[in-house]
């Protein structure tokens, strides 16, 4: 294990030296007044450098500096060098800005661009860069080799488990790429980190959630799961840790590992999650009243997210996530009642091991089971009392989408070719980010093709 860890890391520090033959780097300065050809998210320094050179061009554009941002793992490519058409170079912390030195050798670009260079390579080669900040000299650099460069840099490569969308994103997605290419221009839906947060103006709307299972650990036979509570974050003075510019699966493996942003040992009973901004914030041990309730606040920019386990007959992978909805019911569509049950986990049970139940609505000492669920139809959800919740089968809808999923493989793998190639997740939509492709045919069921990131 110490072997590979130092190879990797051996790795990356070839990959990043190497980079340094190709690039200047300007520590804490950024590129103003400009749009940017390309903008890549959770990546590395060194995966932006060689995407520029081995993968910018295929876009159509060549590159020639590039803007990373520390803290956030994101990057912005530019066709020029920081001061073309009105563009500054300014002084921004957290970023760092590379302009590209050279075009020989392993510095050139894999692909030719089809559509060049905003400006010449060769009066970018001769420009006077005195008013650019000063670059650090750097000394016994090694050979810039081929392998350094991998043959696919894309750090956008999907996670073979990623949850197909929707189909009511489609309209909306489509709304998107039509409005974006009116405008002949990639927005990335990028957030600054410049800006002060909002002040409150008005008191919080406070709300409990019972969950009296509240483990961060589980047994060997039992399942670690979550309850997810869309538009509502626990409410509570206790610090927690916080991870910036993750997705939500992110969020919730590093909640179920235990672990923080650099690896260290933490426990995490529950979190927050945030995803127009991508912000994680794991805690660690409530103080809970009486009736074990978490206190939530209703936010509809936030997630709550509150581990528990389970044990079943019926095998559910770990991780899966119920939604819960509260003070509400279901009233058709009933398989089964279960009395005199005083907690939702074994009415959650009874429902997992019933191979047509979706969804339950549960109070104590009462658990109804239903063949239909809110996420098929949202108009189900009718209004119940401070007792009554409504939780989703997650077990039953992640097998759902797993046969979806290998569905869609298989027709895929029957006209790959024909699709054009999945865009960046450029697209935001409802506070997630999206990622579409296309493909041209006249008899085919479906030409567009929408998934979440």
């Amino acid at each position: 294990m110490r072997f590979s860890f130092l190879l990797c890391l051996a790795n990356w520090l070839v990959i990043a030296n190497a980079s340094w033959q190709c690039f200047n780097v300007h520590p804490s300065h950024a590129v103003s007044n400009s749009d940017s050809i390309v903008e890549l998210f959770h990546v590395t320094a060194g995966e932006c450098l060689n995407y520029c050179i081995s993968q910018a061009a295929q876009k159509g554009d060549g590159c020639v500096s590039v803007v990373f941002h520390r803290k956030f793992n994101t990057c912005q490519l530019y066709g020029h060098g920081g001061t073309h058409n009105g563009a500054e170079v300014v002084y921004l912390e957290e970023h760092d800005f590379y302009i590209r030195s050279s075009w020989d050798g392993q510095c050139q670009d894999k692909t030719t661009p089809s559509r060049g260079y905003k400006q010449s390579i060769q009066h970018l080669q001769s420009q006077n860069t005195a008013n650019l900040p000063q670059s650090p000299s750097i000394s016994n650099l090694p050979k810039f080799e081929n392998s350094d460069f991998p043959k696919d840099p894309n750090p956008q490569v999907m996670r073979e488990s990623v949850r197909k969308a929707p189909v009511h994103f489609e309209n909306e997605i489509l709304q998107e790429i039509e409005r974006q290419q009116m405008e002949d221009e990639f927005d990335m839906d990028y957030m600054t980190t410049t800006q002060a947060p909002k002040k409150k103006t008005h008191p919080d709307v406070i709300t409990t959630f019972r969950n009296p299972a509240n483990n961060y650990k589980c047994e060997k036979d039992e399942t670690l799961s979550y309850f997810l509570i869309y538009g509502s974050r626990l409410s509570t003075k206790m610090l927690p840790q916080r991870l910036n510019g993750v997705d939500q699966s992110s969020c919730l493996m590093y909640c179920s590992q235990n672990i923080n942003a650099i690896g260290e040992n933490i426990p995490c009973y529950s979190l927050n999650y945030e995803p127009t901004n991508e912000i994680c914030e794991m805690y660690g041990e409530q103080e809970r009243n009486e009736s074990d309730s978490s206190v939530l606040a209703i936010d509809d920019e936030h997630t709550f997210g509150d581990k528990f386990c389970i044990k079943t007959k019926n095998h559910c992978d770990t991780e899966t996530l119920y939604p819960v909805h509260l003070y509400k019911k279901l009233t058709k569509d009933i398989i089964g009642k279960v009395p005199g049950l005083d907690s939702k986990m074994a009415c959650l049970a009874e429902c997992i091991e019933n191979r047509e139940c979706k969804a339950v609505t549960y109070k104590k000492g009462m658990c109804v089971l239903h063949s239909v669920s809110p996420s098929d139809d949202e108009s189900l959800l009718q209004d119940g009392h401070g007792k009554t919740i409504v939780i989703e089968n997650g077990c039953h809808i992640a097998n759902r989408v797993k046969n979806e999923d290998t569905k869609i493989g298989e027709e895929n793998e029957e006209s790959a070719s024909s699709w054009q190639e999945w865009s960046l997740c450029q697209y935001g939509v409802k506070g997630r980010k999206m990622r579409v492709r296309q493909r041209e045919c006249d008899d085919c069921d479906e030409d567009l093709q929408v998934e979440e990131c």
